[in-house]
């Protein structure tokens, strides 16, 4: 799985429908029903490496739906934005890959279709906190594909040397900050990236915070709510000390300290090791994950950061099969086996996080054979939003935009979090939210 393509997302201005609703979805696909004998062909349209073997091996298995991978000219918002013109027009693909964050703008724009009478029963397969990723006010318009809990990587050559362990709470992971840098000045125990909205949501999520909330067809926005300013004062406090570096991440200069050994740790997520080889290359076998620190010793709750479903859009005559697909390829041990050993997913199907795939270390960490061990344990405390909202491109563009302008300014990193409250509230009110306060 490789890093959530939100970290830039560029502004959807004029394209999510106004919706008086909360969210509606209730556009009728136009659904055809198929011959038993006929061969129904379904376009997919999914950017990630390895899916392709995924769909050969149902292809082959069921000759009756065929399906058709289409890789998009661009991802995150670019695609969605693309999805939500082209809805009616009658352009859109069968089946389209979306991240979790995206999806209440999609069903907004009645671009995808709920799937209960398809799939009447997930339950059993999915955890609560999984399933609420796909679900909108009592529909479910997706199965969850993998999941991405946030954990803690370290080079432990570096930690050792110094007499440390991996910091069970955050004010250990304070403390071990102090000490790292004062040994050697240009060693950091970790950034603070002012361009990654979902790294901070994910940190917000593990706090408390709920950013947005619906009663009946009324939205409530907490943005910057007091769980999420403990976050943004707590990091304020590392980079005011200067014990954390704000260098962005997947900056060429970040890249360069991963390798060198001037940044030792990464609040990161289950996907890392899969960007590893392109960020500290000469590090292989250095690094191990730990669970995430804590704010109170002993509590396992973590946030997430990244994660898709796949969609059937409103476009397709054929929901029924393209149903069945996403549910295979979602739901069974043989695509997910696919999926782990081709495009490095952990899987949201609770069943699948035990397929003997997952008991290989990734090829970046050997050393650490229990690593998918620990990405089961951390799943199942997994902490998200009550819902995301209709809108969560200008929150994220706004996240970056805020916090990079709070840190050139020195400026309170808390008072950025006002700033994304009010785009927030004030593009929903424009795209015809009902919104409180």
């Amino acid at each position: 799985m490789k890093k959530p393509t939100l970290k830039h997302v560029g502004a959807a201005v004029g394209v999510f429908a106004a919706a008086a609703m909360a969210l509606t979805g209730c556009s009728a696909s136009n659904s055809s029903t198929a011959d038993s004998n006929q061969v129904v062909h379904l376009t997919f349209t999914n950017w990630d490496g390895g899916m392709q073997a995924a769909v050969d091996q149902w292809n082959k298995a069921n000759p009756k739906i065929q399906i058709t991978l289409n890789k998009p000219s661009g991802t995150g918002y670019t695609l969605y934005n693309k999805l939500i013109t082209n809805n009616k027009a009658g352009t859109n693909p069968d089946i389209t890959e979306v991240e979790y964050q995206a999806l209440p703008a999609l069903i907004s724009s009645n671009v995808v279709i709920p799937l209960d009478k398809y799939l009447p029963d997930l339950s059993k397969n999915f955890t609560k906190s999984s399933l609420s990723q796909v679900q909108f006010q009592g529909k479910t318009y997706g199965v969850p594909q993998n999941i991405c809990p946030m954990v803690f990587f370290y080079r432990k050559d570096v930690f050792d040397s110094l007499g440390l362990t991996a910091p069970t709470t955050w004010d250990e992971y304070a403390k071990d900050a102090a000490i790292i840098h004062a040994a050697n000045p240009k060693q950091y125990i970790g950034n603070f990236t002012s361009t990654d909205p979902g790294w901070f949501a994910g940190l917000a999520q593990q706090a408390g915070a709920n950013w947005w909330t619906t009663s009946g067809n009324t939205w409530t926005v907490g943005i910057n709510d007091a769980a999420t300013k403990k976050v943004a004062d707590y990091w304020q406090g590392l980079v005011t000390q200067g014990v954390v570096t704000p260098e962005p991440s997947w900056t060429p200069q970040w890249s360069t300290d991963m390798n060198s050994g001037n940044i030792v740790g990464w609040v990161g997520a289950q996907w890392a090791p899969n960007q590893f080889p392109s960020v500290a290359k000469d590090t292989a076998g250095k690094w191990v994950a730990a669970t995430l620190p804590a704010w109170t010793a002993g509590d396992p709750t973590v946030g997430i950061w990244g994660g898709e479903t796949e969609a059937v859009t409103a476009n397709s005559k054929y929901p029924a099969q393209a149903a069945k697909f996403v549910n295979w390829l979602n739901n069974s041990n043989e695509a997910m086996t696919t999926l782990i050993t081709q495009a490095q997913v952990f899987p949201a199907a609770i069943a699948a996080q035990s397929l003997p795939a997952l008991k290989t270390p990734p090829p970046f960490m050997p050393n650490q054979p229990d690593y998918n061990t620990l990405m089961a344990t951390a799943a199942k405390n997994v902490r998200t939003f009550q819902i995301w909202g209709p809108d969560a491109n200008v929150t994220f563009d706004s996240y970056s935009n805020a916090f990079a302008a709070a840190l050139q300014n020195k400026t309170p990193l808390s008072a950025a979090l006002d700033v994304m409250q009010s785009a927030t509230v004030t593009d929903m009110k424009k795209l015809g939210f009902k919104v409180a306060g």
